[in-house]
């Protein structure tokens, strides 16, 4: 009701503003009878127009957001975050003064994208728990906060304050520079175009669950490091292997565990230049053969091995639910089908297709192949499975007539 009357009252302001001023100041043109404050406030009914806006807000509260799950409006979502991820570079090397207004309205879409998904899905969206939910919220309230909020404030600032009273005004100027790192949430929409595209979206998943597994390999890579590193610091750092000399490159490296712990990540990503001390002596040639046995050899397998089984895993888990959900929705097709199949042969509405009625579902060849495609079986099929589960009317008085029994009889008891 209520938005009925606001579509009155906004036709209302309309013919008020559209026909009847402009009529009042053709009656009185060249008099001096009118009340100019009358006409400005007739005037101000113009303000009234921007209400038209929630007549939009009405229609989106009553629409019916069903399309938002069809292929048309993912594609577009996908093409936007494609042309997005592209136009983020171009900003950083091409510099136009355009690229606000491109900005905001890649942020129009986002926002109207996600008041979508808030209108669908109501509480859920955030009940839910999904991180893709949280993730797409906090990168839209970002960007808003960024293209519109930082410059409302400046402006208000600018109309409120002078000049000296800005310069010194350290609290905004913080906020303002939080303001500005949140431009780089900007970076995770690439995100949202992997889960668009279902391989990258299966890798993404794949690399999740590696990162969960390989947790206990990076304590073990840890434990290794660290164990290497107290015998290197004693070995090498303390001259027991160089026979005494102590060189410069020596200390530099493993002159400390903290030290020896960092050359000896740098030697297991493929950084020789830390074992140049030691190399022309035999007893650092085995030490440093025995370090790339132990890491190289060993852990990174293990650790290879990990990442890949469970990326393995992760595909084809995700692939049995895809097939999951294929199967789902066409056995829910199927069924379909048959109900509206059977719905048009029970003529007498009793639920239940007596052999009349099957045989005249065999003798119309439209709705014989009908029936034969909602099945997926044979004619010889779909007439065993009748004859084993159909009831012929003797057959049914008959059980009729022992369940009636049954009843009486525990009844009487």
């Amino acid at each position: 009701v209520w938005w009925n009357w606001l579509d009155l009252f906004i036709v209302a302001c309309g013919i008020v503003d559209q026909w009847l001023l402009p009529l009042l100041a053709f009656m009185c043109e060249g008099t001096q009878q009118v009340d100019t404050s009358v006409v400005l406030w007739l005037r101000t009914l113009r303000l009234f127009r921007i209400i038209r806006s929630l007549k939009i807000l009405r229609a989106f509260l009553q629409s019916d957001l069903a399309w938002t799950e069809g292929a048309f409006f993912e594609s577009f979502m996908s093409a936007v975050i494609a042309a997005n991820s592209v136009i983020m570079s171009l900003e950083v090397d091409v510099k136009w003064a355009g690229w606000v207004y491109v900005e905001n309205f890649l942020q129009t879409v986002y926002t109207f994208e996600l008041a979508l998904r808030l209108k669908k899905n109501g509480k859920r969206f955030f009940t839910s728990f999904e991180g893709w939910n949280y993730l797409d919220f906090v990168m839209v309230v970002c960007g808003a906060m960024d293209l519109w909020l930082m410059p409302a404030v400046h402006g208000i600032q600018q109309l409120l304050f002078d000049k000296a009273h800005h310069q010194e005004n350290t609290m905004l100027q913080g906020v303002f520079r939080i303001l500005t790192l949140m431009r780089l949430v900007r970076v995770l929409r690439l995100v949202k175009l992997l889960k668009m595209v279902k391989p990258l979206y299966r890798l993404l998943l794949g690399v999740m669950e590696s990162v969960r597994a390989m947790q206990w390999v990076i304590v073990l890579t840890m434990l290794t490091l660290y164990a290497c590193a107290v015998v290197f610091t004693n070995l090498v750092g303390k001259g027991l292997v160089t026979q005494g000399e102590i060189s410069a490159g020596a200390l530099k490296s493993f002159g400390s565990v903290p030290r020896s712990l960092f050359s000896l990540f740098k030697l297991m990503n493929g950084d020789l230049t830390v074992v140049e001390p030691i190399v022309g002596y035999i007893e650092g040639q085995l030490l440093f053969a025995g370090f790339m046995v132990i890491t190289n050899w060993a852990v990174l397998a293990i650790l290879t091995s990990v990442v890949s089984d469970n990326m393995i895993r992760t595909s084809q888990k995700a692939n049995d639910e895809d097939e999951r959900k294929i199967r789902e929705e066409a056995h829910g097709h199927r069924v379909r089908r048959l109900r509206m199949l059977f719905g048009e042969i029970d003529q007498d509405g009793d639920f239940c297709i007596s052999t009349s009625e099957w045989q005249a579902i065999l003798r119309d060849p439209g709705m014989r192949h009908e029936l034969l495609q909602a099945t997926g079986l044979t004619e010889d099929d779909v007439n065993m499975y009748f004859e084993c589960l159909s009831e012929d009317c003797e057959q049914m008085s008959q059980a009729r007539a022992i369940r009636q029994s049954k009843m009486g009889s525990s009844e009487m008891q």
